[in-house]
C-alpha cells in the first residue's frame, strides 16, 4: 500500500468544485477501460477506472468528506465479494489519481 501522506488513514476527502457550470456540465461515456470524462469548462479529458468514477461520484455527494476507511467501505457495501484489503488498495491508488488530476482534495 502507497505511504504518502496523500492516502494517510485519518486524511478525509471531498470534491472539488468545477471550475465553471458545475457537475452537472460534465459529460461522460463509458467506454471498457472505465469511463471517459469531459469538462467542457475546463477543455480537459480524463479516462478514469471504474473504482475512480465510484470514489468521484461518492465524494461528491458526501458532506463534509471522507475517509480511506468510509470509501473502502462504501465500495464493498456496492462489491460484497469483494477482499477488503484489495478494496482499500484500489481506493488508495484511486484516491492519488483523483488528488493528481485535481478532482479531489484533502480537507483542510
Amino acid at each position: 500500500m502507497s505511504t504518502s501522506s496523500a492516502t494517510a488513514p485519518a486524511t478525509r476527502y471531498r470534491a472539488r468544485q468545477a471550475i465553471t457550470g458545475g457537475p452537472e456540465r460534465i459529460l461522460w461515456k463509458e467506454v471498457d477501460e472505465g469511463w471517459v470524462r469531459f469538462d467542457p469548462a475546463a477543455g480537459q479529458t480524463l479516462l478514469l477506472t471504474p473504482i475512480a468514477r465510484f470514489v468521484l461520484d461518492t465524494l461528491s455527494a458526501a458532506t463534509p468528506g471522507l475517509s480511506v476507511a468510509e470509501l473502502a467501505a462504501a465500495a464493498l457495501h456496492e462489491e460484497p465479494d469483494a477482499d477488503p484489503a484489495d478494496a482499500r488498495q484500489l481506493v488508495c491508488t484511486a484516491l492519488e489519481a483523483l488528488t493528481d488530476a485535481r478532482l479531489i482534495q484533502p480537507v483542510p
